[in-house]
């Protein structure tokens, strides 16, 4: 299976670089870290072209032994074996690797890839900000039904029901100690670091909004 790490090598051979799991690592003052969209094009293509050269592979399970063709060649004569092998190879024609299927490949994958991160920075975008809080939501739901004497039929007994609790703001700042070399503490006053991470990840999913082709933003709105 083609993954992260057969592209990067294929990218930047010799680079050095730690994967884990999704995270990467770059360490190598050589190179240039590839991009994530540099990345998904080049697993696309190293696809492809495994998906070519499946051939060789199965070429290579219907040959048969070297004592079975030296065999062959022996009895039968050179014709014979070369007329043996000509048949596997028709039977699994060479497969060449063709340019605008590549091309056709490598933007489907860039396109996967920008909807997926448009998809998950929509879902960060859509979390209630810290700071602000979130005020309870709540809705009408039908719970059963009753004989209306007046209407002379049954009607739908609905009940409010909180689909969301409340949630209340966080503190906006916090207090902060630090030490020095002697040990003297030190109290500030900073931003809560719930509220930094929350904008500073906002930020982010906005700025990859913002940058979407709008061919991706269709398809994620349809």
């Amino acid at each position: 299976m083609i993954d992260t790490a057969n592209a990067l090598t294929s990218l930047t051979p010799n680079a050095q670089w730690i994967l884990r799991g999704d995270e990467l690592e770059w360490l190598d003052t050589e190179q240039t870290q590839p991009s994530q969209e540099d990345i998904v094009q080049k697993i696309a293509e190293l696809e492809y072209i495994e998906e070519v050269e499946e051939y060789k592979r199965v070429r290579e399970l219907a040959y048969p032994s070297s004592g079975e063709q030296f065999d062959k060649i022996f009895h039968d004569g050179v014709d014979a074996w070369k007329a043996d092998i000509q048949a596997i190879k028709d039977a699994h024609p060479k497969a060449v690797i063709d340019a605008d299927e590549l091309a056709s490949r490598q933007a489907l994958a860039l396109f996967n890839h920008q909807l997926e991160l448009y998809t998950n920075a929509q879902t960060r975008l859509a979390l209630y900000q810290v700071a602000l809080g979130r005020a309870e939501v709540t809705g009408d739901f039908v719970i059963g039904q009753e004989w209306d004497d007046e209407a002379e039929e049954t009607v739908d007994v609905t009940e409010t029901l909180t689909v969301l609790s409340a949630i209340e703001p966080v503190e906006a700042t916090v207090e902060q100690t630090t030490y020095d070399a002697e040990g003297v503490a030190t109290t500030s006053t900073v931003e809560n670091p719930l509220i930094t991470v929350d904008v500073a990840e906002r930020a982010t999913a906005q700025a990859i909004v913002d940058a979407t082709p709008s061919a991706v933003v269709d398809t994620y709105n349809a």
